[in-house]
């Protein structure tokens, strides 16, 4: 099914102006995640949300202006293909903390950068059999 025109700028408007209001709101002053004053695990959060906003909304895009159809596999994909690569993206932003107590930081490992890995492994492996099976 194809959208109209109208709807498809009307959607694509939206979803733009989100990132761009959040981006202006949360990420790139002073007020959120570069506010010194803020727990680094907060910012780590808020560093990984605006990833998942972005990565859905590259999607939303595709959906609106590039392919006629999405595959099911993608959609299937699109809640852990756009949440997890936040917690790596996030887990690179100066001032973040991927650990959120310091029993946690005493393991050693950050368990939810290794979920993330894993979890971003399991789904491409989904999507690329499923590919393959078309």
């Amino acid at each position: 099914m194809t959208l109209p025109r109208l709807s498809r700028w009307l959607l694509g408007v939206s979803v733009m102006g989100t990132v761009v209001t959040v981006a202006v709101a949360d990420v790139f002053n002073a007020t959120h995640l570069f506010n010194p004053d803020w727990p680094a695990h907060a910012r780590f959060h808020i560093a990984m949300q605006f990833t998942a906003l972005c990565l859905v909304s590259l999607v939303s895009l595709w959906a609106l202006f590039g392919a006629a159809r999405a595959g099911q596999a993608w959609l299937a994909a699109l809640a852990p293909a756009t949440f997890w690569p936040g917690l790596l993206v996030a887990w690179m932003v100066p001032g973040t903390d991927p650990y959120a107590t310091e029993a946690l930081r005493s393991t050693g490992v950050p368990i939810n950068i290794i979920a993330a890995v894993v979890f971003l492994g399991i789904t491409g492996w989904g999507v690329h059999l499923a590919r393959h099976r078309e």
